[in-house]
């Protein structure tokens, strides 16, 4: 049987066992990429006698090197010697450094092949550390498996284990999973997403698949039903209920979520970009979470990085693999890289390409999409600036920004949008106040069955004390605690539960 989407990895290992000396062949490819199934396939074919000289009449033997004592270990390699029609197997070799100088010896010797594997992480950090016993190797990558090979693989598949499921159903498998699972690769993606229809025990269709996915991915998949069609329509005037004084922030991201809800988006790069602009505490993250969790339905969807931790040249590696797991584990996420101008110019450079291309390239050749993420980045610089002069023209104020060396205009130009969070006045300090006395209240309701009364003349007195146009909203929620907080706790604290405070 045909081992489909593998024919050059074949071929390379045919060439690699045949030759008269070093004929041993590494596997590399992460996990579930069918390394194994090229393992299995070879044992058949040795056994069969059929096949190319090198494995003509072999067997193929696997080696479990875990646990194993290093007298056994050197027992083992001389009988396979001694046998002269062995192929031996070595799963993870990487993790098995101590025993590289014990097997130098027999990876040279012309009667025994060596079969290793290892995954793109670890061939990088630990097997280029051994260049001699790297040499002795014919490298073969694994390669995930193309949309017409994993469509064909499952169809197998799906006939072998008697799944009723038509080629259309199997085929939007394979397009859903290529484009809303990242941390595994395909066939093994797909196969996992067929194994689980097969629990259905009926014959399934396109909308058991996308049910399925968006169960495991968290990502609304298929035709916009009616509550969610509902939800993208109201979602500007929802987030302004919460959001106070950034309306064009609010009006840019909610079309943004529009366009990529429908499927009219570019999806060769994120779903959308902003760099939010603005002093501090005017609601840049406020309005960040707010919008992670109205569109991707789950409070864990915004992953924020505190980009004052990455300022050295030594960073850039820590971040790209933190950020590539991040979009890896989850990746319809609101990725929000908090203090964009503190970070390392070479990190810019890096998040070029991820707005550019919606992608990222890890230290193991290793790529991390986000063409289902939204990225927004903010920072403080040029907040004087706003402050000074709230009707500040954006584009004046960028041209500063890229004179003053902040950042660079072809960094700039990558995001969909700057947009400005201008200071707050008196009347939106007063909004605010009233939201967070009432999010307060609702809390106190909740867990001490006590209910707060919030006043015009409570709101009036809290605000006052907390409008600083400097500091924004952060002065009102220590005002809050202050004036508010500290008088409820007062209340408890006298053995009171439950009941009715009206703070004055």
């Amino acid at each position: 049987q045909k081992i489909l989407g593998k024919e050059k990895a074949l071929r390379m290992i045919e060439r690699g066992l045949s030759k008269n000396i070093n004929h041993n062949i590494l596997l590399v490819g992460d996990t579930g990429v069918g390394k194994s199934i090229l393992i299995s396939d070879l044992g058949r074919l040795g056994q069969s006698g059929l096949s190319f000289s090198g494995i003509h009449n072999h067997r193929v033997v696997e080696l479990f090197v875990e646990g194993i004592s290093l007298s056994d270990f050197d027992k083992c390699l001389k009988e396979a010697a001694s046998a002269r029609n062995v192929i031996l197997v070595i799963e993870n070799i990487h993790a098995y450094e101590v025993l590289y100088e014990r097997l130098i010896p027999y990876l040279q010797m012309p009667h025994l092949g060596i079969i290793a594997t290892t995954d793109l992480s670890n061939y990088d950090q630990t097997l280029k550390n051994h260049p001699e016993f790297l040499s002795k190797f014919e490298k073969v990558d694994v390669l995930e498996t193309n949309f017409e090979d994993t469509v064909a693989i499952l169809k197998n598949s799906a006939s072998a284990s008697k799944i009723s499921i038509n080629e259309e159903a199997i085929s939007e498998i394979v397009h859903l999973t290529d484009r809303f699972i990242n941390n595994q690769p395909q066939p093994a993606k797909s196969i996992l997403i067929l194994e689980e229809l097969q629990a259905l025990r009926k014959t399934i269709t396109i909308d058991d698949v996308r049910q399925v996915v968006s169960d495991k991915t968290n990502i609304p998949i298929g035709a916009i039903g009616a509550d969610e069609r509902k939800v993208l329509i109201e979602l500007e005037n929802s987030m302004r209920k919460k959001i106070v004084g950034q309306d064009e922030a609010v009006k840019d991201v909610s079309e943004a979520l529009r366009r990529l809800r429908t499927g009219i988006a570019d999806h060769s790069k994120p779903a959308g970009s902003f760099l939010f602009l603005g002093p501090t505490g005017v609601g840049k993250t406020y309005t960040a979470k707010i919008l992670a969790e109205s569109y991707f339905g789950r409070k864990n969807a915004m992953i924020r990085f505190d980009m004052s931790e990455f300022a050295l040249d030594g960073s850039v590696t820590p971040f790209t693999e933190r950020l590539s797991s991040a979009i890896e584990e989850a990746p319809p996420s609101l990725i929000f890289l908090d203090e964009l101008e503190k970070s390392n110019v070479l990190i810019h450079n890096l998040l070029l390409q991820v707005l550019d291309e919606g992608r990222l390239t890890r230290k193991s050749g290793r790529e991390a999409s986000f063409k289902d993420a939204i990225i927004i980045a903010t920072s403080n610089a040029g907040s004087a600036d706003i402050i000074a002069n709230p009707r500040i023209d954006k584009k004046k104020l960028i041209d500063s920004l890229i004179k003053s060396g902040r950042f660079a205009p072809e960094f700039l130009n990558r995001f969909n949008d700057i947009i400005l969070f201008k200071p707050l006045d008196q009347e939106q300090a007063r909004v605010i106040t009233s939201l967070l006395l009432t999010e307060f209240a609702e809390r106190l309701l909740d867990d001490k069955k006590i209910t707060l009364i919030i006043t015009d003349a409570l709101i009036d007195k809290v605000s006052s004390a907390g409008f600083d146009p400097d500091f924004g909203a952060r002065p009102i929620k220590r005002a809050i605690e202050e004036m508010v907080e500290n008088k409820v706790a007062e209340y408890i604290m006298a053995g009171n539960t439950g009941g009715i405070v009206k703070i004055v």
